[in-house]
C-alpha cells in the first residue's frame, strides 16, 4: 500500500502529460490548417485581382479603339465641311 499512492500519481502524471502532448499536436495541426486556408485565400484574391486587371485592360483598349473611330469620323466630317467652304 505504501507504493500504491506514488504509482497512482505517476500513472496520473503520465496520462496528463500524454494528453497535453496530444493537445499540442492538435493545436499545431489546427494552426497549419489555418495557415493553408489563409494561403488559399490570398492566392484566390490574387487571381481575382489579375482577372480584374486583364478585364480592365481589355475595356480600356475597346474604349481607345472606339475613340479612334469617332475621331476619324469627326476628322472626315470636318474635312468635308472645309471642302464645302472652299
Amino acid at each position: 500500500m505504501k507504493y500504491l499512492l506514488p504509482a497512482a500519481a505517476l500513472a496520473l502524471a503520465a496520462v496528463l502529460s500524454s494528453s497535453v502532448v496530444l493537445a499540442e499536436g492538435d493545436v499545431a495541426d489546427g494552426v497549419r490548417h489555418d495557415v493553408r486556408e489563409v494561403d488559399k485565400g490570398v492566392d484566390h484574391d490574387a487571381k481575382e485581382i489579375d482577372k480584374g486587371i486583364k478585364h480592365d485592360d481589355k475595356e480600356i483598349d475597346k474604349g481607345a479603339k472606339h475613340l479612334d473611330k469617332e475621331r476619324h469620323k469627326a476628322d472626315k466630317h470636318v474635312d468635308k465641311e472645309v471642302k464645302k467652304d472652299l
